[in-house]
């Protein structure tokens, strides 16, 4: 679910000397910081994949990050009362209006699609290094025909964490490290992207465990700069407001 997501970026070229991770993320830091559309909201189909490659159960969220540090998330339709909140480097799980869950750990789509970019470039790489990658490691690639940087991963290394980002627009491709939700090391493919005011989404995503795909995630209806209403990321206010209070005004 939370793999679902998107990568904003404005449209320049980066410098052609970027050899290495820090160097990489202070390009990247530099040409948004200020510039980073302050938060996102869409609506995401979830298409889960059985073992043996069939579709199984389709479902709904509505979802919404806000720059820095706040993501939600409802699960099917908003008065059901079901899904997580991300605020303050803590997930939230609830149902039924209230908390069944807290988890405290840094969100890596949170840090890596928008949040370094209300950080102070220190502070970026040492959320950056918390979440697991080593930025000692960093190498360039190919991706769906793209140029692309890696940090995190020797070629061939499809274990350790990593992200990948595309090398002329400098948005994240690719990521794989621990799921927050299963607990499992998940592989993110974001594709197809589409521009949404001065940023890119990414209309689909493919989730992959073990090898094996076991999610796709389709992105409509993405919104950026919306009005929202602060109170949609804070649990004491779960069951009073809901994802259809911070449509675009």
């Amino acid at each position: 679910m939370l793999s679902f997501i998107f990568s904003l970026v404005l449209l320049a070229q980066p410098p052609a000397d970027v050899k290495d991770a820090k160097t990489l993320i202070k390009t990247m830091h530099e040409r948004y910081s200020g510039k980073f559309n302050k938060n996102i909201t869409f609506i995401q189909i979830d298409t889960e994949i059985k073992p043996d490659g069939s579709k199984g159960s389709v479902t709904t969220s509505y979802e919404a990050f806000h720059f820095p540090g706040k993501f939600r998330a409802d699960h099917g339709p908003t008065h059901s009362q079901e899904g997580i909140i991300v605020s303050n480097d803590t997930v939230y799980d609830f149902e039924g209006g209230v908390v069944i869950g807290k988890t405290p750990g840094i969100y890596d789509i949170l840090t890596l699609y928008g949040d370094i970019y209300f950080y102070t470039l220190d502070e970026a790489v040492k959320k950056i290094e918390k979440l697991g990658y080593n930025l000692n490691e960093f190498r360039t690639d190919t991706w769906k025909g793209k140029d692309v940087y890696v940090i995190g991963a020797q070629k061939g290394d499809v274990t350790s964490p990593q992200f990948w980002i595309e090398k002329d627009e400098l948005y994240l491709v690719r990521n794989i490290n621990i799921s927050k939700e299963s607990g499992k090391l998940e592989d993110n493919q974001y594709l197809e992207h589409q521009k949404v005011e001065n940023a890119w989404v990414e209309s689909q995503v493919e989730i992959y465990s073990g090898g094996k795909l076991i999610r796709k995630e389709k992105i409509a209806e993405a919104k950026a700069n919306n009005k929202l209403d602060m109170k949609i990321f804070d649990v004491k206010h779960l069951g009073n407001v809901h994802w259809h209070d911070f449509k675009k005004q």
